[in-house]
């Protein structure tokens, strides 16, 4: 699945599970420092999807439930997007100071820092990211996932 439905799916189906909760509940130049503004974890903190908004008590309750949303923005240029536990490889290169590029299965999107937010938006919808620490349940279905992939001795 390309990138830019991903990310659509992405956005709908967190617009979906808000809804069901909710019922439950009632162009430059790269200059290396550039680099430095998004390197790290990227945690989802909110978004938007054909005019619905994504809040931070629906994150909340979606993480408690194992669905994780979180881009790692990784030295070297290598990057991951974990989408609801499905992890998708790929790279990234600051354009400027608030400017990423960020390459998924061969789909480029541009991301742009807005205050201590990294903007992801795709065909008007948008996912928003802050710095921030992978969900420790995150970090161990990742560890599983490698040690079963690791080849016994």
């Amino acid at each position: 699945m390309k990138l830019k439905a991903k990310i659509i799916a992405a956005a709908v189906c967190a617009m979906a599970l808000c809804v069901a909760l909710a019922g439950c509940a009632g162009g430059g130049t790269n200059s290396g420092n550039d680099a430095t503004n998004f390197q790290g974890n990227w945690v989802l903190s909110g978004g938007n999807n054909e005019g619905q908004e994504l809040k931070a008590e629906d994150i909340d309750a979606m993480n408690q439930m194992g669905l994780n949303v979180y881009m790692q923005l990784n030295e070297g240029g290598n990057a991951v997007i974990s989408l609801f536990g499905e992890n998708v490889d790929g790279t990234w290169e600051a354009k400027d100071a608030t400017t990423v590029a960020i390459t998924f299965q061969g789909d480029t999107t541009d991301a742009k820092l807005e205050g201590d937010e990294l903007v992801l938006s795709v065909e008007g919808n948008s996912l928003r990211f802050k710095k921030g620490d992978i969900p420790p349940a995150a970090s161990e279905v990742q560890r599983d996932e490698n040690q079963q992939a690791e080849p016994e001795a």
